[in-house]
């Protein structure tokens, strides 16, 4: 049996601390005992949260970051009053619940914000006092997979 030498790769080390080239580097005291602001950490959690929402694509969205895109789309979604927005809002959860809207070809997401959710039909009965009602459509099968029947 032949043996393999293993190869040293030549990486740049760092140097040591103390040879800085004559240069100190300043360094700002940190009090450990200092408690953090309620403003600093919410404006953190803030920033984290956007990032992380912007970043992500749908499908590695956790559950709470697609409640508020759901949120946002259904209090931007045209034509609906108030009361329908929050049916809208609760169907979206529901139907995010039931897995119907865990892929990327249900949701049009982009930058951080839901542009479309293929099928979805507002249908409303012509009657101004009964409320719109929701649907997502199923998708249409594909000859390998539709019924002999």
């Amino acid at each position: 049996m032949f043996k393999v030498k293993s190869t040293r790769r030549n990486t740049k080390r760092s140097g040591s601390p103390s040879h800085t080239d004559g240069v100190i580097p300043s360094v700002t005291p940190v009090d450990p005992l200092a408690k953090p602001t309620v403003a600093n950490t919410v404006d953190f959690f803030q920033a984290e949260s956007a990032a992380t929402s912007l970043a992500k694509p749908w499908l590695r969205l956790e559950r709470g970051l697609r409640l508020q895109k759901f949120r946002v789309y259904a209090e931007a979604y045209p034509g609906l009053s108030p009361e329908e927005q929050k049916s809208l809002y609760a169907f979206l959860m529901k139907a995010n619940d039931n897995k119907q809207l865990n892929t990327k070809q249900q949701v049009v997401y982009e930058n951080g914000v839901i542009q479309s959710i293929r099928g979805l039909k507002v249908i409303r009965t012509g009657d101004i006092a009964v409320p719109a009602v929701f649907k997502i459509e199923a998708t249409r099968l594909t000859k390998k997979h539709q019924d002999d029947s």
